[in-house]
């Protein structure tokens, strides 16, 4: 093999995801600095990418998805789960399910007090309201920033009814969960642009095109960091067979997700000492990478409707009509990715912030190491999801070879608390399809069923049947005892940064793309502002 080496870049961004593509644009806003972004997969060019029902055909797909499988689960029967991670520009946003949202004020203002100043709430409003153009509008939110964030195009008519059963059971209509509070049922919002998926490489890298300064360079699979002693030169990895160096100036930002980034320190001498010696790595730096591993416990409860559901749409003259009304209005069943309803409320009454989060999709589904799975009949799904599960895992390596995927060892339910909190959230979704606008809907309860009606019944039902929320966060944890410190420098190294969802502390109220991006934006304005 031959080594290619390329010009110096001042800066080295490794993942164009959710963060990096963020991170990347916003430093090649200067034209005084020349920047390289590294991306193991290639262009979204798939059109499964852009039509936002073509998700079925991403997850678990290995031309965008690393598709990792996590080590058998113990607290679940010994269940194999699918770790999706998006392997094309765009990263996880190129093939996730779009709904946005912020999380709660008390968890980035939890990061804060953790130990990390610049990380409260109000510290990064201005680079959320920065970030999105909404038609939302308000003092919470932005109307010029390059993500498009909307409604929904077209809403099944079971969401309005489910909305209003919401109602009757006592939670109140929020018309912005990204607002002032979370709390209460909410009409979804979701990262798209008259009815397309808009990820960040067509909302952050769309902006940055025609500049010289930004090299984006795809099918780049990074193998290790280059040192000189504690100071990082580069990136050593590998593109179309053959081995390249990428050299920085000024710095390396890893920015290549959850599972990616501890994967890349790790092999590079940074992460837990005995664990690297395991493998023959030599030491450079003993620190707990790979640790505090969290994931979102997401409970399936499902009944048969009356009305023709969504998930019945996947057959071939059914999908080419859906394809056709997309291409010809953008509206209709392929606008829509699985909620078409939000909830957020707190299980108990000591509960500080809404800890769990209602999505209701017209849509019934299982989940498999192969991907999405349709039913066949019409039926409905909500996903009650455990927002703050205290349940953690740890991510190793397989080998020091980099081509082998790294261990994911995480039991789901493993802690009791967090299956208390579903039982209680899975009682409570109960109730509200109880209520007399959803009850005139329903056949029957397909999934669990009227038989689960003790505490036994559905924690058996949970381990059976819950499944991933698809958003790990916390292997590179941010804080005074962590990998990284509040400007997200890796402690002990000069000139590494790691930005992305690996650096929360703790998991956030909701899905995480909205949280992963403003990191990629506040790493930027951290960056900028060191360099002044």
């Amino acid at each position: 093999m031959t080594t290619a080496a390329t010009g110096k870049f001042d800066y080295v961004v490794v993942g164009a995801g959710s963060a990096g593509c963020a991170l990347a644009a916003r430093l090649s806003e200067d034209p005084a600095c020349r920047v390289a972004l590294l991306e193991a997969g290639g262009r979204d060019r798939d059109p499964a990418i852009h039509i936002p029902a073509g998700i079925v055909n991403l997850i678990g797909n290995p031309k965008v998805d690393w598709a990792h499988l996590a080590e058998p689960d113990a607290s679940r029967g010994g269940k194999v789960d699918l770790w999706p991670a998006g392997k094309v520009l765009g990263g996880s946003s190129s093939i996730n399910g779009m709904l946005f949202v912020r999380g709660a004020r008390i968890d980035y203002d939890g990061w804060a007090a953790r130990g990390n100043p610049g990380w409260r709430f109000d510290d990064l409003l201005p680079l959320f309201r920065r970030m999105e153009s909404s038609p939302i509008g308000g003092q919470w939110r932005g109307a010029l920033g390059p993500l498009h964030v909307g409604p929904l195009r077209s809403v099944h008519p079971l969401a309005e009814a489910f909305t209003k059963a919401c109602m009757s059971a006592g939670l109140p209509f929020n018309p912005d969960y990204n607002g002032d509070s979370q709390e209460g049922v909410s009409p979804p919002q979701v990262t798209q642009r008259n009815g397309a998926r808009w990820s960040v490489a067509r909302a952050y890298l769309g902006m940055a095109a025609g500049r010289k300064n930004l090299e984006i360079i795809t099918g780049f699979e990074a193998e290790r960091l280059m040192f000189d002693g504690r100071r990082v030169l580069g990136v050593c990895g590998r593109r179309d067979g053959a081995a390249i160096e990428v050299h920085a100036r000024r710095e390396v930002i890893l920015s290549a997700g959850a599972i990616a980034s501890p994967k890349l320190l790790m092999l590079s001498g940074i992460g837990p000492a005995d664990e690297l010696r395991r493998h023959g790595l030599d030491v450079l730096l003993d620190l707990p990478v790979g640790k505090n591993l969290a994931e979102h416990p997401n409970a399936n409860l499902s009944w048969d409707v009356r009305v023709r559901t969504y998930n019945m749409e996947k057959t071939p003259l059914r999908m080419a009509l859906a394809l056709a009304r997309w291409v010809l209005t953008r509206r209709g069943s392929a606008t829509s990715p699985y909620p078409h309803a939000v909830s957020f409320f707190c299980s108990g009454e000591n509960v500080e912030s809404p800890d769990i989060q209602l999505m209701f999709g017209p849509f019934a589904f299982s989940f498999s190491p192969d991907g999405v799975v349709p039913y066949d009949g019409p039926a409905v799904t909500v996903v009650a999801a455990l927002n703050y599960p205290k349940g953690r895992g740890e991510l190793r390596l397989r080998s020091a070879n980099p081509g082998d995927k790294p261990v994911i060892d995480h039991q789901l339910l493993a802690h009791p608390d967090d299956v208390s909190r579903l039982i209680a959230a899975c009682k409570r979704v109960r109730e509200i399809f109880a209520q007399p606008a959803l009850a005139r809907e329903i056949v029957r309860e397909r999934l669990p069923g009227p038989a689960c009606n003790s505490d036994a019944a559905w924690d058996a039902h949970l381990r059976a049947t819950t499944f991933l929320g698809y958003h790990p966060v916390g292997t590179c944890t941010m804080g005074p005892e962590g990998v990284v410190d509040e400007q997200l420098r890796v402690r002990g190294i000069d000139g590494l940064r790691v930005a992305d969802a690996s650096i929360m502390p703790a998991p956030i109220s909701g899905n995480t793309n909205a949280a992963a991006i403003v990191i990629g934006e506040k790493a930027a304005e951290l960056i900028q502002a060191g360099a002044r």
